[in-house]
């Protein structure tokens, strides 16, 4: 169940600031261990409100944890009058994003509900809540199945070259799973010939590099796609990458040079050896 953009008639805990102090930035903590076949999952949700604790102490209310993977037509509930949930998944039953929902829910009706973190707009109301009524609505938490982690540094992970024989010129296609260069067969023919092998340091800082902006440019656009998944995990889990959480299109290039493992330096690496190597053949 997402949450985005619904309103309630009574104020939840996690909504806007229906109820204050609002949740904390790291009210969701997800620890996740593999093995060949599984995945193991434990979400632990926190919340603060000695009301809602009370009430789920007293047995009126509980956490809740939906899981839901919508490629692999997976949808999963769990509930638990403790906060931490360990969830285990088969992988060849999820494909994709995998989502994680977090709620405290009633268990047993409530007669006038109140609490005095409510927002003042809700001063001297109270509300009779009914089983399945939602306390509070933790942020949305997700794991990207589809994704090789062990491999996401690498720019085959979320780019790749192709030929079209019906192209006369180079174009980007950002709309599927991976970026796409797309050569016309003469191009496609050169890099294919040894070419792309040869030099991968200096196409990495030409081809490659604009074919990323391209598409950081249009990341929002194309959030859903896996290649804009790779970045935004690589974005959220690596140190020297935390400065573009925010991403400003100011910052594409950098952002680019940065993902791609500093591409300028590497190609003048390259043209370097080859100088020298050339300069010691003619000297000979």
């Amino acid at each position: 169940m997402r949450l985005n953009n619904v309103s309630f008639p009574y104020p939840v805990l996690g909504v806007k600031d229906d109820v204050l102090p609002l949740l904390g930035s790291d009210c969701v903590k997800i620890n996740l261990e593999t093995t060949p076949d599984t995945y193991k999952f434990r979400i632990a949700l926190s919340q603060n409100n000695e009301v809602i604790s009370q009430l789920i102490k007293d047995g009126y209310a509980e956490y809740s944890c939906e899981v839901d993977c919508q490629k692999a037509f997976l949808r999963q509930s769990f509930s638990s009058s403790i906060s931490v949930f360990d969830v285990l998944l088969p992988r060849r039953l999820v494909n994709g994003r995998v989502n994680f929902n977090g709620f405290v829910t009633v268990k047993k009706a409530i007669k006038q509900y109140t609490n005095p973190g409510f927002n003042e707009d809700y001063d001297g109301y109270s509300f009779d809540l009914e089983p399945g009524d939602i306390l509070a609505a933790f942020p949305q938490a997700h794991f990207d199945a589809d994704i090789k982690f062990d491999k996401l540094q690498a720019a085959g992970s979320f780019m790749v070259i192709r030929e079209d024989v019906t192209l006369s010129q180079t174009r980007f296609d950002i709309a599927g799973d991976k970026i796409e260069i797309v050569f016309p067969t003469s191009l496609y023919n050169m890099y294919k010939g040894g070419v792309g092998d040869a030099y991968m340091d200096i196409i990495h800082s030409s081809v490659v590099f604009n074919a990323l902006c391209y598409a950081l440019y249009n990341i929002e656009e194309n959030s859903e796609t896996l290649w804009a998944r790779c970045v935004n995990t690589r974005i959220e889990t690596e140190p020297n990458l935390a400065c573009f959480k925010d991403l400003d299109k100011l910052q594409v290039p950098e952002l680019a040079q940065a993902l791609l493992g500093d591409p300028y330096r590497r190609m003048m690496e390259k043209l370097l050896n080859l100088h020298n190597s050339q300069t010691l053949e003619e000297e000979d």
